[in-house]
């Protein structure tokens, strides 16, 4: 598969909504225009005064006061309409990355960043970059229809003025197009650095138990200080480098306004050039000079955007282009009322793993060729050593990580990927530390489902007593991930997560890891009488395995026994 350019992706941006763009194109271009008939009405009045023609010309000087009313007035409805486009270009590459990870095919972790910050940093300011391409675009193709249209007026009247406005625009391009590589290595470097520190900041409140327990403060000050002289350093060279490449297009601007002043003095002393010529090359020269500026902009964040494209793309398989694919955004009436679709399940009657092999990528480890199937109504209990490979197991046959061999059947059909099959209603699945949102209790346990089912699954998750105490029962907010709540709450909120879905089968990663054994053995005995009663677990404790229909023991990776 090709590899599309920085600037082909960002033009199938642009033709996601391309109406709204060749609306605002049109205005801006009007708007950069605008002084092109300003200038010459200038010229007029100007040699109205000079030529001894008597009175005022109150028509000339009405009609310069109303292009300019016209044109600030256009300047409030382009922007207007511009808004409402920049809103578009930063909702497609959004809305395409999160459906992508919820809901595309294959493990969605072997795609995200190491962080939370760096995920954030890219799905915000990432996709930013790409809507400030478009919008410099709008400006830099008006500016240099309307730099034409002055240079060709200019030229018409004095040659020699119209190259001097044009050679330093070219110098100002040349060197912009050098600096390109290095601005687009210092931006990778800084967004890098800011992403770092934004997970940091994250993970601390996240565990600000685990740091003040530790006596770790001083630790986690002098990291974050270390973290952010690291991000100011990058930051500045990345800064610097922008406002260089900006700079010289404001620079050159400025400066061709003075070398064409100072040519044109000569001329208009022989008296080859009247009042109104200097007043009309004043105008032009003034939108001509505007040009660099634009293209300055326009280089900086091209070699932004070139490295935001590449981070967008590394969250969708590598594909730069699937971020701007054509997606339904509902930004102009807003989304039809969901309606919820009960959830609806061809039941289990037998599940088969043949051959399963999957490894971790840095240590290698993992399992070799596991067997293992689970009837309807089974209770089947996969134990080990620590290290055996239990989690990766769970991990592998459900598609969360890419396994190198073997396959999954369901009632005898082959899964073709289980990261999207092995959901709810069929499955549901309880790691060993449920991420929670920083929601209410109900909320994060429901996640969209409509409560009818809420009061059942917090029963068979035994948290009726926990409810008890809490200030606003289920309506209670339960902080960061889920920090106002205990380890065994946080746990069994999970389970009452996966439960309220009410799945074929339960998969569970070590649930007591958290749990006494009393409340363990309370949940089990109510899944096993009013709850799921098909289950695949991982666990150790001796009363678990007591209860279980089978037991899978793993040694290295591999099942060293079957009963």
């Amino acid at each position: 598969m090709s590899r599309p350019s920085t600037s082909r992706v960002i033009f199938r941006l642009l033709r996601s909504d391309w109406r709204s763009y060749v609306l605002a194109w049109f205005q801006w271009l009007c708007f950069h225009a605008a002084p092109l008939p300003v200038g010459w009405v200038l010229k007029l009045i100007l040699d109205r005064l000079t030529d001894g023609s008597p009175g005022l010309p109150v028509v000339l000087l009405a009609t310069l006061l109303g292009l300019e009313v016209a044109r600030w007035s256009l300047f409030v409805s382009a922007a207007f309409q511009w808004h409402g486009a920049w809103v578009g270009w930063l909702t497609v590459p959004r809305v395409n990355v999160l459906s992508s990870l919820a809901t595309g095919t294959g493990p969605a972790a072997g795609r995200l960043p190491g962080s939370s910050g760096e995920a954030v940093s890219r799905f915000r300011d990432d996709a930013q970059d790409l809507g400030l391409v478009l919008d410099v675009w709008l400006d830099v193709s008006a500016s240099l229809l309307t730099s034409i249209v002055a240079l060709t007026v200019i030229a018409s009247i004095d040659r020699t003025a119209a190259v001097s406005v044009a050679v330093p625009v070219a110098l100002a391009l040349g060197l912009s197009a050098w600096l390109g590589p290095s601005l687009r290595r210092w931006r990778r470097a800084a967004r890098e650095a800011t992403a770092a520190v934004t997970s940091f900041i994250g993970d601390t409140f996240g565990s600000i138990l685990a740091v003040k327990a530790g006596g770790a403060e001083r630790a986690v000050d002098n990291a974050f200080t270390t973290l952010n002289l690291h991000r100011a350093k990058v930051s500045r060279t990345d800064q610097l480098g922008s406002e260089l490449i900006r700079s010289l297009g404001y620079g050159t601007g400025e400066i061709t306004i003075g070398v064409v002043l100072v040519l044109v003095a000569g001329a208009f002393q022989r008296g080859e050039l009247s009042v109104g010529d200097i007043g009309l090359f004043a105008s032009y020269v003034t939108v001509v000079a505007s040009l660099p500026k634009w293209v300055g902009r326009l280089g900086a964040y091209q070699r932004q955007a070139d490295v935001s494209v590449d981070r967008l793309g590394e969250l969708m398989d590598g594909d730069r282009a699937a971020p701007v694919q054509q997606v339904t955004t509902y930004l102009r009436h807003g989304p039809p009322v969901p309606e919820h679709q009960p959830l609806v399940s061809d039941g289990l009657r037998q599940l088969d793993v043949r051959g399963l092999t999957v490894r971790h990528p840095t240590s290698g480890r993992g399992v070799e060729d596991v067997d293992l199937t689970v009837r309807g109504g089974e209770l089947v209990v996969i134990t080990g050593v620590v290290g055996a490979g239990k989690s990766t197991l769970l991990r592998g046959l459900l598609g969360l990580v890419t396994p190198l061999a073997g396959e999954v059947r369901w009632n005898g059909s082959v899964v073709a990927d289980p990261s999207t099959f092995l959901v709810p209603p069929r499955v549901s699945y309880l790691p060993q530390v449920p991420r929670l949102f920083s929601e209410t209790l109900s909320e994060t346990i429901l996640l969209g489902l409509p409560p009818d089912q809420l009061e059942d699954a917090l029963w068979l998750a035994c948290l009726e007593e926990d409810l008890q105490r809490m200030p606003a029962g289920a309506d209670t907010l339960i902080g960061p991930r889920g920090l106002r709540l205990s380890g065994g709450q946080v746990q069994r909120a999970g389970a009452a997560r996966a439960l309220v879905r009410r799945p074929d089968l339960l998969v569970v990663d070590d649930l007591s890891s958290a749990l006494d054994v009393e409340t363990e053995m309370r949940l089990w005995e109510r899944l096993r009488t009013a709850g799921t009663r098909t289950a695949l677990l991982v666990s150790h404790r001796p009363h678990v395995l007591a209860i279980a229909d089978r037991v899978i023991v793993l040694h290295e990776g591999r099942v060293v026994s079957d009963g």
